[in-house]
């Protein structure tokens, strides 16, 4: 009761900015939870101070049940699902869960998803397979008994093809899911591709210059450094080296009081997938 108290109030203090202020309005999202217990932790870290937050989980992966049993209790976490088509950690790989469907054309000879999205595409995937899968990954979702708001995508393999995309924003409709992109105005550019120890000073600078009108999304990865994600190499060739000093990192700049003082200096109201998604209804 108390964890959720302290929530409460500090929701408060971030939602409930005068009106005079003429607060800009930005979605912390934190993608990949459920992947490993190391994000897990993090994620429950992270929770724990309060401030609202985006959970996007990936329940295609292993650690998944345990993402909903550290999470659920958070009501400053608006939760929702990361749909997954690539499984792109070397060494630690993870497949469909449409348990007896076919949807061979979406894994590899070993039964797991492509690492890239190249790799995906040239295996020419088929659309109702696609489908097949990401209603899996939405009724699995449902019946973990967390209360999903929103779904996004995981990398960039659900996106690309107007097909595939088309795919996802139906069954979003259909599920009575709020699709991530119709929420947010503009993403910022993040602290994926800075080093670990640069990662603070370059958010710091984008919130100063924050786009005042519409809702802006920020999107990060965190993570905590040990055995566990020590070992984790990404296959694509875009990804950071030493990822879990980079996901560490990140979790240090938002756990950070120095985070929280940008955030107030420079009249930054955040917000929730669920509760932009209403107030953009209310303005139709």
């Amino acid at each position: 009761m108390k964890k959720i108290l302290t929530a409460l109030l500090l929701l408060s203090v971030f939602t409930a900015l005068p009106a005079e202020t003429d607060p800009a309005t930005l979605l912390v999202r934190c993608d990949d939870i459920g992947m490993c217990h190391a994000v897990n932790v993090a994620a429950q870290e992270l929770a724990e101070t309060g401030i609202p937050l985006n959970y996007s989980i990936m329940f295609v992966c292993p650690w998944y049940q345990e993402a909903v049993a550290m999470l659920k209790d958070y009501e400053n976490v608006c939760f929702g699902i990361h749909l997954t088509m690539n499984s792109e950690w070397k060494n630690f790989r993870w497949g469909p869960c449409a348990v007896g469907a076919d949807v061979s054309s979406l894994a590899d000879e070993d039964g797991y998803f492509y690492p890239r999205m190249d790799l995906a595409y040239a295996a020419k995937p088929s659309l109702s397979e696609i489908e097949t899968e990401l209603r899996a990954q939405i009724e699995r979702a449902r019946r973990s008994g967390l209360d999903v708001k929103y779904c996004d995508t995981h990398m960039s393999t659900l996106d690309s093809r107007q097909d595939i995309h088309q795919i996802v924003v139906r069954l979003a409709e259909e599920y009575g899911l709020i699709f991530s992109e119709f929420v947010s105005d503009q993403r910022m550019d993040g602290m994926y591709s800075q080093a670990p120890g640069k990662k603070g000073e370059s958010l710091y600078k984008q919130l100063e210059r924050i786009e005042r009108e519409g809702v802006n999304l920020l999107v990060c990865h965190i993570g905590k450094t040990g055995p566990e994600m020590d070992a984790l190499i990404d296959m694509n060739p875009s990804g950071p080296l030493n990822m879990s000093l980079h996901r560490e990192s990140e979790l240090k700049v938002l756990k950070s009081k120095n985070f929280r003082k940008k955030i107030e200096s420079n009249t930054i109201r955040l917000s929730t997938y669920a509760a932009e998604y209403e107030n953009k209804q209310g303005l139709k």
